[in-house]
């Protein structure tokens, strides 16, 4: 045992402290703390330490409604103040982009969205026929009844199924959309139709090794987003925070500019369909032709006919743009491949919107774009409140 104070946050909300000159991180621990720690992983470069007492508690330490927050592993900074966890997000995404693409001084604001019932979609783990999530970094599940980030429909839904024995079900999938409908999935392999008919869901989809079988209902559900409806297959992209989507959105429209603009990694063509009332024309690039199907849905679903789909790697969509005033990117995690960046400048385009749920990569790639363009504001949405994770959009105009 060690009595410690922490020094300061690390990115993924970990307290950091130094034990005999050698760098801790201590999961739930606030900046300023005084607390007794166990060590309970050596490495030859840091220590992860466990906490057993808090000596010196923070203002900004509140008593967290989740009785599984401890051992679940899905949430790590609940244990905060929301106005702290926002403080620490806007200072983590200053930070990163200051250290990886010497970017300064652009943080517009931190907007935030809801600290509970947000999620409209919950992937959770079965095993001995229980539903939870996995402790984390491990394969021990946690059993639960109710997530307090997901919405009432969902955990309607995981109520229900906490009760039932999920004999050869691995995996459970949970949607809800605006008007509280619910999309459940099982996946296994055998699992017994008794179960699956005792299930009283209006929707409910069975994968049986990758072999997808319509139990009830349908496989999609129809959400909304402002005044614009989407369809959502179980396995499409759609963004999880159900009132932090319509500020995001609405502020790549408040940011953009033009007469022709084009979305890539446009997924079901979610923001393309909302840049069509603002311009003359869009155009969505998306690889997942599945994606593309959906997009196209949409395009029908909401009478828009000023946007086109395009079925391709982004990498790929070099010389397809001509005479285009904005290009919206919201990349997967891992942000742009060099390629990419490549045919992104080669589009030139008078504004970027760039669209980030990863402030890493964020400033890798805008190291780079920083060389044509000038980084105007960055504007950061909380959508994943109680976690470490946030998205922001970086506005970018050519110089």
């Amino acid at each position: 045992m060690t009595s410690v104070k922490i020094e300061r946050l690390d990115d993924f909300g970990r307290g950091i402290t130094y034990v005999d000159s050698k760098v801790c991180f201590v999961p739930f621990a606030i900046d300023s703390e005084e607390v007794t720690i166990e060590i309970e992983k050596e490495t030859s470069k840091y220590d992860i330490g466990h906490i057993l007492d808090i000596n010196k508690k923070s203002d900004n330490r509140i008593e967290t409604k989740c009785p599984y927050y401890d051992i679940c592993g899905g949430c790590n900074i609940m244990h905060m103040r929301y106005s702290y966890q926002l403080d620490f997000k806007k200072k983590k995404v200053e930070s990163i982009l200051s250290r990886f693409a010497s970017i300064n001084n652009v943080i517009k604001e931190i907007i935030p969205t809801c600290e509970f019932g947000y999620r409209n979609k919950v992937s959770l783990k079965v095993k001995d026929g229980r539903i939870g999530y996995y402790k984390e970094k491990t394969n021990d599940l946690v059993a639960i009844d109710r997530c307090l980030i997901c919405s009432d429909a969902i955990n309607e839904v995981i109520g229900k199924l906490s009760k039932k024995d999920l004999v050869n079900v691995n995996k459970v999938l949970i949607r809800s959309n605006y008007k509280n409908e619910v999309l459940l999935v099982l996946y296994g392999k055998n699992i017994d139709k008794k179960l699956l008919n005792n299930i009283e869901i209006p929707n409910l989809v069975y994968i049986d090794n990758d072999k997808e079988i319509i139990i009830k209902g349908s496989n999609f559900l129809i959400d909304k987003i402002g005044e614009l409806l989407f369809k959502v297959s179980y396995n499409s992209f759609f963004q999880v925070n159900r009132i932090g989507v319509d500020i995001l959105y609405n502020k790549v429209l408040e940011y953009s500019k033009g007469n022709r603009a084009v979305d890539l990694y446009c997924g079901t063509g979610t923001i393309g369909l909302f840049l069509s009332k603002k311009f003359k024309e869009v155009y969505g690039v998306e690889i997942m032709e599945n994606a593309v199907l959906d997009a196209n849905y949409n395009k029908k679903l909401n009478d828009i006919n000023n946007i086109s789909f395009l079925c391709s790697d982004v990498a790929l969509v070099k010389d397809k743009f001509k005479d285009v005033d904005l290009v919206v990117i919201d990349p997967p995690r891992s942000g742009l491949s060099s390629s990419a960046l490549n045919n992104v400048l080669s589009i030139s385009s008078n504004m970027i919107v760039y669209v980030s749920c990863d402030p890493v990569t964020l400033a890798r790639d805008l190291k780079k774009l920083k060389m044509y363009y000038d980084i105007k504001e960055v504007t950061i949405v909380d959508m994943f409140p109680n976690s470490y994770h946030c998205e922001s959009i970086t506005v970018l105009e050519r110089r």
